[in-house]
């Protein structure tokens, strides 16, 4: 008994360690969310769970009855998501030389942005998922930008401006590009995975690139904070 006392006592102190990124989810993370207008707000990010849900009893009954959650669970503790979205699941890491992040990863680099413009953290999606709700911190780079440089030519020389690469072709100057942190939809989606490639074809270091392979979709499955309630 006093052994299993200490090993939680350990764990709470590791879990709220100053030094660890764990204790981010309870800390929260400042940031700043900026729309297509300009308008800017700051939001706290966190897990924002509901009281109600951390008294639920954890059994095979419970969590895996019928749609997942039974009917024994509040309305507060449950979502209902599409769980057929996406043609493909891609891999947990779509390079060898790309870091894939999990969202304590997430909330360190968005901590880390706020003080480093060498950082970027960028939403592949287009301006009306965007809009609708994102993770607060990213910007927005639709990854067809990329992916087109021939159909959206302003859009491409702007988002490599944004990216901090100089130059209009190959080879271009990568000395001040900037560490980027790419998500879309969930692991099913290719937006980000395909902007990542197609950087890495203009020659982008892959060292500089780090992917959120969850996305949305485990961003939201883990009540986090986004710029819509």
């Amino acid at each position: 008994m006093h052994k299993i006392i200490f090993l939680i006592i350990i764990f709470i102190s590791f879990s709220f360690s100053a030094e660890n990124n764990i204790g981010l989810q309870f800390s929260g993370v400042e940031t700043n969310y900026t729309n297509s207008n300009g308008e800017k707000k700051q939001i706290t990010i966190e897990r924002e769970i509901d009281p109600e849900c951390m008294n639920i009893h954890i059994s095979n009954d419970v969590f895996w009855k019928a749609n997942y959650a039974s009917n024994k669970v509040p309305k507060a503790c449950k979502a209902t998501f599409i769980t057929s979205a996406g043609k493909v699941v891609f891999p947990m890491q779509i390079h060898k030389g790309i870091e894939t992040y999990g969202e304590i990863e997430v909330m360190a680099f968005i901590k880390k942005m706020q003080h480093d413009s060498t950082m970027l953290f960028i939403d592949t999606r287009d301006e009306e998922w965007y809009e609708y709700r994102t993770i607060p911190g990213a910007m927005n780079i639709h990854y067809v930008y990329i992916l087109k440089p021939k159909v959206f030519k302003e859009e491409y020389k702007a988002s490599l401006a944004k990216l901090g690469i100089v130059g209009v072709k190959k080879p271009f100057d990568f000395s001040k590009a900037k560490t980027i942190l790419l998500f879309c939809n969930g692991a099913w989606c290719s937006q980000s995975p395909n902007m990542a490639k197609a950087l890495l074809a203009l020659g982008y270091p892959p060292e500089k690139i780090k992917w959120y392979r969850g996305g949305m979709d485990d961003w939201l499955g883990l009540s986090m904070t986004t710029t819509r309630k």
